[in-house]
């Protein structure tokens, strides 16, 4: 093991290179969009690090422990001296961006990448916190028309033996307000991160998809030339993920089930389109959706 120095100077190089973070809501394409980031010779992405749950709740609440902690025996033992310094939410932020660095060490292996970042649903809401942390992380947001979410959810997750049009719907209803919140703030960060942040959707993925990725590998800081693009593209090929199933075919309960865009007639009820757009029709022109 290296020593605490050693370690901390190849954090603090880490700390130098372009930082950055993948979100969509689950289903939305943010596997594909970190495969095809990965295959860049110079960008790290991995997924899915966890680092909300799983370091910054459990960190938060064991510092705010320890201040309670030690100042009850402050109190109670040492009032006559002062006793010992608590620790303040610096303490608790640098130990986040400390355990967040490690974690991206151990991703790159020793490599050198000039890019790393990992994808996790959720980091949208994450991203202040690690602003924060490093100033000069950069947040790449993939859409994807909420009609083809709940379709791609419904398949993978919810579609039991036994499961009704009434069980569908009910779905449909429950998941509108999170899928509501995540566009908002997906738009919202335009302004407020500005040159920190893309916003793509699945579709123009979809689309065209060469111009799209161009775009991503610029705004990270690194090489965009036509066969790189090309050769990342064929590395996250659909067909290539599946073993040879072509992108159109579904395979229910599948982690890559279809690979296309504007499946949900297939699966959703004029009744619950209605619904959708109810609620989430006002966001349709922002991302160049078709209701």
């Amino acid at each position: 093991m290296q020593s605490w120095i050693e370690r901390h100077a190849a954090l603090a190089d880490l700390a130098r290179r372009q930082l950055f973070f993948v979100d969509g809501q689950p289903r939305s394409g943010t596997t594909w969009l970190q495969l095809l980031l990965d295959a860049h010779p110079d960008i790290s992405c991995r997924g899915e690090a966890q680092f909300r749950d799983h370091l910054a709740v459990p960190l938060d609440k064991a510092m705010r422990q320890r201040h309670q902690a030690l100042h009850d025996r402050n109190s109670a033992i040492f009032a006559h001296t002062g006793g010992y310094p608590l620790p303040d939410a610096d303490d608790t932020q640098y130990l986040l961006g400390t355990a967040i660095l490690q974690s991206f060490r151990q991703q790159i292996q020793g490599g050198a990448p000039s890019a790393v970042g990992e994808k996790t649903p959720g980091n949208l809401f994450f991203f202040p916190q690690l602003q924060s942390l490093f100033p000069d992380a950069k947040l790449i947001a993939i859409a994807r028309d909420p009609r083809d979410v709940i379709t791609s959810n419904w398949h993978r997750f919810q579609n039991r033996p036994g499961a009704t049009e009434a069980d569908k719907l009910a779905f449909v209803r429950r998941v509108l307000p999170m899928a509501n919140e995540w566009m908002r703030t997906m738009l919202a960060y335009r302004e407020r991160f500005a040159d920190r942040y893309r916003l793509v959707t699945y579709e123009s993925l979809i689309a065209t998809p060469a111009p799209v990725l161009a775009d991503l590998f610029r705004f990270l800081g690194v090489a965009d030339g036509a066969p790189l693009v090309a050769d990342c593209l064929a590395a996250a090929d659909f067909a290539r993920l599946t073993g040879g199933r072509p992108a159109g075919v579904a395979l229910d309960g599948a982690f890559h089930r279809k690979g296309v865009a504007g499946d949900w007639p297939s699966t959703l009820t004029p009744e619950m389109n209605a619904f959708v757009l109810e609620a989430l029709g006002w966001s349709y022109p922002h991302f160049d959706w078709h209701p």
